[in-house]
């Protein structure tokens, strides 16, 4: 397992001035030359090699990469950082992660409580190929993470190898996925869409939840912090003959009513956050049972219950006199923090696994899901706007050992979309529909020598609206030496709108004349072993996207705001367009090293341009896009004995961050000129012109894990030991050193 990979990373930032435009000379320089090697290779006929098959089980069916790592036995937690020995374990097979052709980052139980994960997002932040703008305590709605440049909206985020990122449509936050029940999570930073369809265009990230080994387990955890932080957890699980169980709960808040200080040309700007309360409870419910030796049934549930305030631009204009004795509270510059968002999701899925036939060369799964999502918002003019959406999905795969060295997956989605958007508070309703998404697809994999491993395989999807995809990949692998291989990958994808982008109303509203996201997508690099104790994987990587969903906000001014008007949209909203081009390159690292028994090194890093290459309007062309750093990176070192103590202390750097005041505010203010009565537009104190970069900053944070017996331990996390102020991202200033501190108990 590569312990340091999963551990927190931050940016090697670039410490680019606010108002510095974005040039085009800072486009990414890596040149594809290796990955075309890996395709050119020669090599004569060598002995098949038998490959093991995959499993297919609810826990751990994904794509062929996924099929070859799922859940890792706790054992692995106690083993080094070997990448040609971490075995991983699902259901019926072992498989080495030394036999992918694409990089993945896995984050063990002991890694998510070293970095104080209390949620997904938490987790994924400082892996490798993953850029985060959330440093510190806080959330809002621009809350992200990024895989390679790509939003959380194109990656598929899987529970247990069920999708579950089509459901929060208008903005899939890994913030709000708690991790207190999760054996571990894997991280593929590269396009899935073969098996996982378009929500996987930029990655796929696998939950993996802790599954029952003894008659009775559970542990009780509590936790308070800085800002009103407090968190309530426990989990309850059994194996009984037959039958297992999984039951866990989380009750979340927090005030995030912290102080900020931000520099802008006008001076330093300073206040409490605003509007930043977060509520949150969590239920999930698993039971499996084993009809017989080859037939297995699972029925997995879950309910979230989520509200908050929303705060797009967080910064409060605090100015007394702006326009004719009129304060900026007057004058509507703070309405962005006062805007109430609350979420309600539930879903349950009924699989069916079974190995067909007498032996274990032949597997299937058939799952049926049905997922249902309301996100309601009050905005502080008293509109009330609601989008409703249902779920209904089958999916079936059959995986077949053909030969040796030959395995075929291959099966059918289907997806049914039924939603409704309206205006609660006027009694009307503006959408309400449905849209099926079907698709096949199938993946090969062979063993072309001893040392070299292929993937080939394709999509095929159907829309109504947006005619047929064919969409191809591409992988190989070629293990050079015991300790060092070269890997490349090549894909496709197609992503249709789904129902919040097309007819939203809450926060982003919708637009029903988008067009699917389509883009290519390339990376090679190296997995090496230098010692048995240390590790380097590397890659670099090339995404071409066409028509990449975003938001741009409503301005009177621009030649496109008769277009958002026929829509019904007014100046201030939020509404999601289409970026005709963008083109992303960079680069990412993850190393680590076992020094000792007690003393581990590791750091990690992401380079992401992500250039706007078409943006609609002129001065976002040519710039990074919205709130994506340009650099992340990590340094670490943790110390830990046989007694269960544990310290580790983080070094996080972040790189510039984009400015874009279409897509995250503030909006400008219309007022007429007394004299004259022409409109004149007022802008709020803390803008910044659009294409500019923030600067960039540093962390350090320290986690501590004390025994306090024999099944009772001692938490504490203190993040930004140096008391830095910053912006995470434009317009969400961070806090300065926050504690937590918690007790955990287990059964």
């Amino acid at each position: 397992m590569l312990s340091g990979i999963g551990l927190r990373t931050g940016g090697v930032g670039s410490q680019a001035a606010v108002s510095r435009k974005v040039t085009m000379d800072r486009r990414f320089w890596a040149s594809p030359i290796l990955g075309c090697a890996f395709f050119v290779m020669a090599g004569g006929a060598a002995a098949a090699e038998e490959l093991p098959r995959p499993s297919t089980r609810a826990a751990d069916l994904a794509p062929a990469e996924w099929s070859q790592i799922a859940q890792a036995t706790q054992a692995s937690e106690a083993q080094t950082n070997d990448l040609d020995e971490v075995i991983v374990t699902g259901s019926v097979r072992t498989r080495r992660q030394s036999e992918t052709t694409a990089p993945v980052y896995t984050i063990d139980r002991r890694q998510l409580e070293q970095k104080g994960a209390r949620t997904l997002g938490d987790a994924i932040r400082n892996v490798p190929g993953v850029a985060s703008n959330i440093y510190g305590a806080g959330s809002d709605v621009h809350n992200g993470h990024f895989i390679r440049g790509l939003p959380t909206t194109s990656t598929a985020i899987l529970i247990d190898g069920r999708p579950i990122s089509n459901l929060n449509q208008q903005h899939f936050d890994p913030g709000e996925i708690p991790v207190n029940n999760v054996e571990r999570v894997e991280v593929m930073p590269t396009g899935g869409t073969t098996l996982y369809g378009s929500t996987a265009l930029g990655g796929v990230i696998n939950v993996i939840t802790r599954k029952p080994t003894r008659p009775l387990e559970g542990q009780v955890s509590v936790e308070f912090g800085s800002y009103g932080y407090s968190k309530y957890g426990a989990y309850y699980q059994g194996r009984s003959g037959n039958f297992t169980y999984n039951l866990a709960y989380e009750n979340f808040n927090t005030l995030n009513n912290y102080f900020y200080s931000v520099e802008r040309p006008v001076g330093r700007l300073t206040g409490i956050r605003p509007n930043g309360d977060f509520s949150q409870r969590s239920y999930n419910l698993n039971l499996s049972y084993d009809i017989d030796p080859r037939n297995t049934l699972s029925l997995d549930t879950y309910i979230r219950n989520t509200a908050k305030g929303v705060s797009p631009f967080s910064i409060t204009d605090t100015r007394t006199n702006v326009f004719a004795g009129l304060s900026a509270e007057q004058l509507g510059f703070n309405n962005d923090h006062k805007s109430r968002l609350s979420t309600d999701t539930w879903g349950v899925a009924l699989t069916w696994d079974s190995k067909l036939g007498q032996g274990n060369d032949s597997t299937a799964q058939v799952r049926l899901s049905l997922d249902r999502s309301r996100n309601r918002e009050l905005d502080p003019a008293g509109e009330d706007f609601q989008t409703g959406v249902y779920l209904l999905g089958l999916r079936a795969t059959h995986n077949w050992q053909l030969t040796p060295s030959w395995n075929l997956t291959y099966g059918l989605d289907w997806l049914k979309e039924i939603g409704t958007s309206e205006v609660v508070n006027l009694n009307q309703v503006d959408y309400n529909t449905s849209l099926d998404r079907p698709a096949v697809f199938f993946l090969n994999e062979f063993r072309l020598a001893p040392n070299l491993l292929m993937n080939a395989g394709a999509r095929y999807s159907v829309t109504s609206q947006y005619g047929n995809s064919f969409d191809p990949s591409i992988g190989v692998r070629w293990q050079i030496a015991p300790n060092f291989a070269l890997r490349s990958n090549w894909s496709q994808g197609f992503k249709a709108p789904n129902f919040d982008d097309l007819y939203g109303k809450t926060v982003h509203k919708g637009n029903p004349n988008l067009l699917p996201e389509r883009g290519s997508f390339w990376d090679a690099g190296f997995d090496w072993e230098p010692t048995p104790s240390t590790s380097l994987r590397f890659s670099t990587f090339i995404s071409d996207v066409r028509n990449l969903l975003t938001i741009n906000l409503v301005d009177p001014r621009q030649p496109d705001f008769p277009y958002f008007a026929s829509l019904g949209y007014i100046n201030g909203d939020r509404v999601r367009v289409n970026y005709p081009a963008v083109y992303i390159t960079g680069l990412e690292f993850g190393f680590n090293w076992k020094m000792s028994p007690r003393w581990e090194l590791f750091a990690t890093g992401t380079y992401t341009d992500a250039r706007i290459i078409d943006g609609l309007r002129p001065d976002i062309s040519q710039t990074q896009y919205q709130l994506v750093p340009f650099l992340v990176g990590n340094l670490g070192l943790s110390y830990a004995t046989p007694s269960g103590f544990r310290a580790a202390l983080f070094a996080n750097v972040v790189g510039g961050r984009s400015v874009d005041t279409y897509h995250v505010g503030p909006s400008d203010i219309e007022v007429r000129d007394p004299a004259t009565n022409n409109p004149i537009f007022l802008e709020h104190i803390a803008k910044l012109p659009t294409g500019s970069t923030l600067p960039g900053y540093a962390t350090l944070d320290l986690s501590l894990r004390v025994p306090m017996g024999e099944n009772l331990t001692a938490n504490a996390y203190i993040e930004n030991l140096l008391g830095t102020y910053f912006e995470k991202s434009y317009g969400n200033p961070a806090p300065g050193t926050n504690f937590r501190l918690g007790l955990k108990s287990t059964f």
